[in-house]
């Protein structure tokens, strides 16, 4: 049996519908306050592009910059990134937990997972982030992200089970929808980054013209909405789809 991406999506709206009172509550705390922190308190990495044109002396100075944000910020930049992934682990917590956890008990639960979830996830993120970084990966980044887009659901629905066995089952569950799978993480995550960059611009350009803290306040805080709704749709679109894999028997 085939399943049906758009009604996928269909799914993770009527999850939207249904329980928005509580995703506002995980997706301000988990998801937007984080983000909008450290665009609104830190200030961004250096760019990382080396140029034939630049002189030794200059690659130097860019690779002590980066080194110095990273010692200066990088904890902070980590610890965000941390909450944002408890976030996520808590929505699919709340929907594929034994008996349909309230809030609290979907953050217990969550807490007790999180060390194997965040090892999936930083396996699962590696090609895509590879593929950013090289552009030429990054069709096969997103192919893997999609074929693992069961990986979540699965360590939460179906614990105990190992990251390695998870993958396995996410993989084979997938088969056959690699591409339209692909095409839904390319329409949560790069979608939710394309809408934010505007507002990231913006926030540059006011920081370095003449600061007016509203207007950049302002500017943080739609970027960061905008990413953690993307993240959360993300988060839905997980769950959707699972479930409609486990129905097909697949």
């Amino acid at each position: 049996m085939k399943i049906d991406m758009a009604g996928a999506l269909r799914d993770a709206w009527a999850m939207w519908r249904t329980d928005g009172d509580l995703l506002v509550r995980i997706a301000a705390l988990f998801l937007f306050l984080p983000q909008f922190a450290t665009l609104l308190l830190l200030p961004p990495i250096p760019p990382m592009v080396v140029t034939a044109e630049m002189s030794q002396a200059a690659q130097m100075a860019l690779a002590e910059s980066i080194v110095a944000w990273i010692s200066a910020y990088g904890g902070w930049y980590l610890l965000a990134a941390l909450i944002v992934q408890a976030g996520t682990l808590i929505v699919l917590t709340a929907y594929l937990g034994r008996d349909r956890p309230d809030l609290g008990g979907a953050i217990r639960s969550a807490a007790q997972l999180f060390p194997r979830y965040l090892l999936a996830m930083i396996l699962v993120g590696l090609p895509l982030g590879v593929g950013v970084l090289t552009l030429i990966l990054l069709l096969p980044g997103l192919y893997v992200l999609g074929r693992m887009i069961a990986l979540g659901p699965i360590l939460v629905a179906e614990r105990p089970i190992s990251v390695g066995r998870g993958v396995a089952r996410s993989w084979a569950m997938t088969r056959g929808y690699g591409l339209p799978l692909a095409g839904l993480v390319s329409l949560t995550i790069l979608g939710g980054a394309l809408m934010a960059a505007p507002f990231t611009m913006i926030d540059k350009g006011l920081r370095a013209a003449a600061p007016n803290v509203v207007a950049i306040t302002l500017a943080d805080a739609a970027g960061a909405a905008v990413a953690a709704a993307a993240l959360l749709a993300t988060a839905l679109v997980q769950i959707a789809v699972y479930r409609r894999l486990e129905n097909s028997g697949t």
